[in-house]
Parts: structure tokens; sequence; C-alpha cells
């Protein structure tokens, strides 16, 4: 028989085992006991935020709800966004972002967001006592709290959102930060999925000849920006291009040429927009340009400008054949002062319908030449 063995002299241990495994009953009974007590103006607030979040359709419709939407909706003074953008993807991507001026900062260095923060980042109100207040929201004056909500994606931190007050009015509790660590997380996971959506549509809103936007892009565009001009009360010109006897050139030269000279007439256009300018090819050879916050005069001026620089514009084949063209331009302008309108998408096409026909109008009159037309005074 194998040997007993002793253990005599070893003090034994006593494991406690798990607790019992609650009925349903009681689960339920423990769940309805909880409660958190969270400043309520904070929650609803927070609340109504997500769903704009929730409803940004683009990366920059996303932007306009973080730096314009956010801060009126908390009543807080300013908005201000950084961003890590190493490989200038995200400056690509971004359509007009210099209207938001030094309130959205693309960072190439991480080093200057992870300073703003401790080695875990988390949520943060620092007053004018704090060395960090000369660095966040320099240019704003009469803040005296900011609010920092670190951009946390995948466990790296890719932005951070400055949100400036007056006075600390904010109730700021365990239950109050852990709202806000949410509504961060909300913010980061909200543009992540904006920047890769961003990424696809570019893919099927650009011309693959001119590099420009397609038809599609444009009517993206253009109603985001009667949108921002209805909201900002400013006034929006389109400008409808068409190179003039574009067919005779394709049949004479070839498809090789004619596509050649539409590249060059497309890039020549676009070197002389600004940033926050939208050009796109809507068909063979028809482009149009989209012009924020210019009203009817200087639109005028942009057009006989653009005419006459492509009449001046040399383009040399490559060949030793140096080939000129011209072009029509039909304009308009939707100055929201003067005629208002409610039906954002029937605007749009008024605009559109309205820009070909003044683009008619320019070729049946000649050509190398541009032409107004205007909307109807009674839009709906």
């Amino acid at each position: 028989m194998a040997e007993e063995k002793s253990y005599s002299g070893v003090q034994r241990e006593e494991i406690e085992g798990a607790p019992p495994a609650a009925c349903d009953a009681e689960l339920l009974e423990l769940r309805l006991a909880e409660r958190i007590s969270v400043n309520r103006y904070l929650y609803q607030q927070t609340q109504q935020l997500e769903r704009m979040l929730l409803d940004a359709k683009d990366l920059q419709c996303l932007l306009e709800v973080l730096l314009v939407s956010f801060p009126r909706h908390f009543s807080f003074r300013a908005a201000e966004l950084w961003l890590y953008d190493p490989e200038d993807v995200l400056a690509g991507l971004i359509v007009g972002g210099e209207r938001y001026g030094h309130y959205l900062q693309l960072q190439q260095d991480a080093f200057e967001i992870q300073e703003l923060y401790s080695l875990e980042p988390g949520i943060e109100i620092i007053d004018v006592t704090d060395s960090r207040m000369f660095e966040v929201l320099k240019s704003e004056h009469g803040i005296d709290y900011v609010l920092l909500l670190p951009l946390i994606e995948s466990g790296r931190l890719i932005g951070s959102l400055h949100l400036g007050l007056q006075e600390d009015s904010l109730a700021f509790g365990d239950a109050e930060s852990d709202l806000l660590a949410h509504l961060a997380m909300m913010i980061s996971r909200c543009f992540a999925m904006s920047v890769t959506h961003q990424q696809i549509s570019l893919l099927t809103m650009l011309d693959p000849l001119t590099q420009i936007s397609n038809l599609r892009g444009f009517e993206r565009d253009i109603a985001r920006e009667i949108a921002r001009a209805r909201r900002a009360d400013q006034p929006v010109t389109v400008l409808m291009i068409d190179i003039d006897e574009y067919e005779d050139l394709h049949e004479h030269y070839g498809e090789v040429r004619g596509h050649f000279v539409l590249k060059k007439v497309a890039e020549r256009i676009s070197s002389t927009l600004r940033a926050t300018d939208m050009m796109a090819r809507l068909s063979r050879s028809r482009m149009a340009v989209l012009i924020p916050g210019i009203g009817e005069s200087v639109g005028s001026d942009i057009a006989e400008r653009m005419r006459r620089d492509i009449e001046e514009f040399a383009i040399d084949d490559g060949r030793g054949a140096v080939l000129q063209v011209t072009v029509s331009l039909g304009r308009v302008t939707w100055d929201p002062k003067a005629y208002p309108a409610v039906d954002m998408v029937q605007l749009a096409k008024q605009m559109e319908a309205a820009g070909r026909k003044a683009l008619d109008d320019a070729h049946v009159k000649g050509g190398n030449r541009h032409v107004l037309s205007r909307l109807a005074t009674l839009l709906v």
C-alpha cells in the first residue's frame, strides 16, 4: 500500500468560494436600485450633441459640428481642434478647412498634442494658472478656463478638442467626467469613421482625367455650400465653364490631344482658385467652379479674369506644337439677403439650371465671353 503522505505542521488556508449567483429577480432589483447623480443640463446637451455627431454625413459636416455647433450648443466661448496628421492625409481630405482659421490645426508632430496631457490622457479643466493656457486658444481673450478633451482611437492619441469658458460654470464631478469621457470617445470614433468614409468617397467623386471632382462631387459640394451660406448669411457664386469648339478640337487633333488640353485648362483654372473654392468636371468639356462668400460684382471680375487668362494661355503639347483655346462661362449668384430660400435642394437645382442657361447663352453669342443669369426673385 502506498504510504500516506502527511502535511502535519502546515497551516491550512481556507479558500473562499465565489458568492452564489443571484437569481434574475434579485439582479433586476439591484439594477433598479442603482442610481447615478449627474448634471441634468450636461446630460441632455450631450445626448443632443451625440445625435449631431451621428448625423454628420462626412468629415466637413463633422468639423462643422465640433467647431461651430458644439460651442454654441454648450455655450462655450470658442472651440479649437488639434489633429495629428503626420503624412498630410487629413490636409488632403478636408475641404475648406481654412475657413476655421487657427481653430483647426493639423499637427505633424504628436509631441505638441501629447504635451497637453499626462501619460494616460484624460478629461481636464485648466485655468489661467496653468502653463498650458499659453498653448491652447492663444488668440482668444476673456477665457479663464479651458476644457481639454483627448481624442483617442485604438489606444492612440489622434487629437485634442479645446473648449473655452469665461467662468467656471461647468459642474464637474466624477459622473460628469465619465459623461464627457464618453463624449470624447464618441467624437474620436465618429472622426475615424468619417476619415475612412471620406477616403472611399473621394474615389467615387473624383474625375480620373483632371483629378478634380466629378458631377457627383459637385452636387454634394453645392448642397453643402448653399447650406453654409444660408447659416452665415453670405453669398455663393457658381461659374459654369466650357471649352469653346472642343468637339472640333477633339476631332481634328484626336482624343489624346483633346484630353491633354482639357487637363491643362483644368489645371490652369485650379491654380488661380482659393483653398476654399471647389472645381468639378461635369461632362465631356464642361466644368464648374463653386466660390463661397463671393457676390455678383466680384464674381463678374473673377469670371472675366479666368476667361482672359485661358485666352492668353499657350498650351505646349510637348511635341513642338502650341495650342490655344478659349472658354465660355455662365455665372449665377445666390445672396440669401436678397433672395431668401427655404428648400435648399431646390435652390441647388435652380442654381445649376441658371448657370447652364448662362453658359448656353455665352455659346450662342459666339463664345469666349461670360454671361450672367439671375435667379428668380421668388424661391421656395
